[in-house]
């Protein structure tokens, strides 16, 4: 293929124009030069809010005469990125924090003889210091990107379906399952369903267990079956956030998500890829979204057909366990939710599954549940006293700043230190090790250990409302799985 590329940068902000004695003038036939798509396209640079900007990161543009033209930029990676097709239409650039506002992007025309011409333009955008609150949600605020899979705990463990169109609170839908007709919770399941799918066939995203999806903080969202292959990949944005609002927190633009399809498409005479998908919650650990059939949002609350997907995120380490921005504090108090409502105790170091020590109180041999039970287990602390963490209204709090305090029932401060997460990826076991400064989380003793204050936890589960740390006897991490004896602590965020 020839390629022909105009160097010329297009000033910051500069709105280009048609030559109007041009627009009557079709492209040749067979190629198109660079002066020729230069001239012929002109782009308006809007704020948010749609009024002109000139350093806005919204941006319409269009052709005349009409030509089909790719518009791309590219990633930190130097891969390319599509933002728009057509011969009219609108994208965004909204570049990762610390980036040069200068941002250039290219538009991309092919002659019918094969040539390929690449114009490129320079644009002053704003540049946030902060990610947006929508997308250190879906993309975390720390490592850049986010891990999302299905989640088969909501109602019956239906992850894709139909429903009611029935307004209200989204949170009901997305945590009780409310208007719920019919839905799928299984590889299985999704493999008798392909008559929703676009093309018919099975691309490994309706494996429930093993399928996930990714999304950056530069706005891509990519979809991948069980062995990590890409099933499908595109540009993402949120429209409209309000995480206040009772039903739609936002609209997600995207044609990524894993099972993208709107359920019964072909038999109503709709699309099969909405391409925009509204998200009923969304919290550090959850997603819910709803599309009615048709995008006809005007029908909320009349129980019309719409549907669902819910999905699940587990690899946000900070995001759960302390919130986000520079200001973030997150408090955690004991759980007597778990097992029979011990808090702190002893377990066998089992391995497998940290998650069922943080649901279920898996491995667990003895445990305290009451301020009084406390009281009575002095001899596992370095002084013998008693310091108001025994309460059950006893707190710890993490910051943003890497500040852990501990609290009193009361709120008093007992103490306070420094923490961090590591983040551990792609073992059952744990997700993280929590470091601390030693004395700083409730009732930070080892069992039976004449009072030792460990500064390391295995962070065996944690979700934005719980947190089971466990800390094997003498720090013996190498004996996972033998059953010696370790210690528990269940919190719940307070």
């Amino acid at each position: 293929m020839k390629k022909s590329i105009l160097c010329l940068m297009i000033a910051a902000g500069m709105l280009v124009s048609c030559d109007p004695i041009k627009e009557e003038k079709d492209f040749d036939i067979n190629s198109v030069t660079a002066s020729e798509l230069q001239s012929c396209l002109s782009f308006e640079q809007l704020d948010a809010d749609g009024n002109k900007a000139a350093d806005g990161n919204y941006f319409t543009y269009k052709t005349s005469p009409a030509k089909q033209v790719t518009i791309y930029n590219y990633l930190s990676d130097g891969s390319e990125n599509i933002l728009a097709y057509g011969t009219s239409g609108s994208f965004t650039i909204k570049p990762k924090r610390g980036s040069d506002p200068s941002q250039t992007f290219y538009a991309r025309v092919v002659g019918s003889d094969g040539t390929v011409t690449d114009v490129p333009f320079t644009y002053t955008v704003f540049v946030q210091q902060e990610l947006d609150p929508e997308i250190r949600l879906l993309a975390s605020d720390s490592y850049g990107s986010k891990t999302w899979k299905w989640d088969t705990s909501i109602g019956g463990g239906d992850v894709w379906g139909n429903m009611g169109y029935c307004g209200g609170a989204g949170a009901d839908v997305a945590l009780s399952a409310n208007g719920y007709w019919w839905g799928v919770k299984s590889e299985e399941d999704f493999l008798t369903q392909l008559v929703h799918t676009d093309d018919h066939a099975y691309h490994g995203d309706g494996d429930v267990e093993n399928s996930y999806m990714v999304f950056t903080d530069e706005g891509i969202l990519t979809s991948y079956n069980a062995n990590g292959e890409v099933i499908r990949t595109s540009s993402y944005s949120v429209d409209g956030y309000d995480a206040s609002a009772e039903w739609r927190k936002g609209l997600l633009k995207t044609t990524a998500i894993l099972w993208p399809y709107q359920i019964n498409w072909e038999k109503n005479g709709y699309v099969a890829v909405p391409g925009e998908y509204e998200i009923v919650y969304l919290t550090a650990d959850k997603l819910c979204l709803v599309y009615p059939d048709g995008g006809a949002y005007s029908g909320l609350g009349a129980w019309g057909e719409a549907t669902f997907w819910h999905f699940k995120s587990s690899d946000d380490i900070d995001g759960m366990g302390v919130g986000y921005g520079k200001t973030a504090v997150k408090a955690w108090t004991w759980d007597t939710s778990i097992g029979d409502g011990e808090v702190w105790g002893n377990m066998g170091y089992c391995g497998g599954n940290g998650s069922d020590v943080g649901l279920s109180g898996n491995g667990k041999w003895w445990g305290v549940k009451s301020e009084e039970e406390f009281a009575g287990q002095l001899q596992h602390t370095p002084d013998g006293a008693l310091h108001g963490d025994e309460s059950l209204d006893a707190y710890f709090t993490l910051s943003a700043e890497g500040i852990i305090e501990r609290h009193a029932g009361d709120g008093s401060l007992i103490n306070s230190g420094s923490f961090s997460f590591d983040r551990v990826t792609g073992n059952a076991w744990k997700q993280a090790n929590l470091n601390t400064t030693a004395g700083t989380i409730l009732w930070p003793y080892e069992i039976n250990s004449n009072g030792n204050m460990p500064t390391i936890f295995e962070v065996v589960y944690l979700t934005n409302d719980k947190m089971t740390l466990v800390y094997p006897d003498k720090g013996a991490f190498d004996g996972l799985g033998n059953w010696g004896e370790a210690s528990f602590w269940h919190f719940k965020a307070k």
